[in-house]
């Protein structure tokens, strides 16, 4: 059977769902997570010296990196987990196995994940061509500052994700293979469904800023190949004799624990892109 969580649940942060930041990471685990980010940060950056462009484009690539590990612990990776790794219910067309369905999901995210990445990137250098790079790098470090800390549930910033889940009821109407094509496709852009992380919306915004095509297509391919993650790890953990309830719980509560990674490395990223300014 295929693990379904209630559509209405999904769209909030309900105990039940996921345990509260507080309750899953104290507040002196975060601020350690914080002050060895600052110290890394600040680190890199004056051993580095980088200038205004190469700090832009290495904060962007670590922000791509994170985001590529912070995307994956959400509803939807949940529900991709499920239909990947979940077996055929009896009497549906088709037959693959949940290594080939990933194969598929990874293939339809990558496709539209990289013409995503690479228009982005073309967009933004028409667009933000002639903007010194300086000013932007420093926009994108106060907003690195400000989501980190919101990540870490320290502030509360506005979030622009979507709030629309995977279409549920293609897990019914079409073959297996086709579902994990279809929804890899639909999640590889990433702005078409719901994504709690911020650190996808600072990775886009880099982009943007950077203006370079070739970064934007592979940073969405990063983020694409790391969003198979649950799926992957779910496929091992069966195959070992667990289940797939057991690890969309373990799911849960690894969420808010990534997630207070995610806002320590934002920090980090904003104080090196504060530093390469200076």
């Amino acid at each position: 059977m295929t693990t379904m969580i209630d559509h209405t649940a999904l769209q909030q942060d309900m105990p039940q769902i996921r345990p509260a930041m507080s309750s899953s990471v104290g507040l002196g685990t975060r601020a350690v997570l914080v002050s060895s980010a600052v110290a890394v940060g600040a680190g890199a950056a004056l051993t580095a010296s980088p200038t205004a462009a190469s700090g832009l484009t290495g904060a962007v690539v670590a922000a791509g990196a994170v985001t590529a590990l912070a995307a994956n612990w959400s509803t939807c990776g949940m529900s991709v987990a499920g239909v990947v790794v979940a077996p055929k219910q009896p009497g549906r067309k088709g037959s693959s196995t949940p290594v080939r369905r990933l194969a598929w999901h990874a293939t339809g995210s990558i496709m539209t994940g990289s013409v995503t990445g690479a228009l982005i990137g073309a967009v933004g250098g028409a667009v933000l061509g002639t903007v010194p790079i300086a000013p932007m790098l420093g926009v994108w470090a106060a907003l690195a500052l400000a989501y980190g800390l919101h990540e870490l549930g320290l502030v509360s910033m506005p979030t622009p994700m979507r709030r629309q889940q995977l279409p549920r009821h293609l897990r019914r109407s079409m073959e297996p293979w086709k579902v994990s094509l279809l929804f890899g496709a639909i999640i590889g852009p990433g702005f078409l469904i719901y994504i709690r992380s911020s650190a996808y919306y600072l990775m886009a915004l880099g982009v943007a800023a950077a203006g370079s095509p070739v970064l934007g297509a592979a940073l969405f391919v990063a983020v694409s190949l790391g969003r198979c993650m649950p799926s992957a790890l779910a496929i091992v953990h069966t195959h070992r004799g667990g289940s797939m309830p057991g690890f969309l719980s373990l799911m849960c509560v690894v969420d808010r624990r990534v997630q207070a990674l995610t806002g320590a490395v934002l920090v980090g990223l904003s104080v090196f892109a504060g530093i390469t300014l200076a």
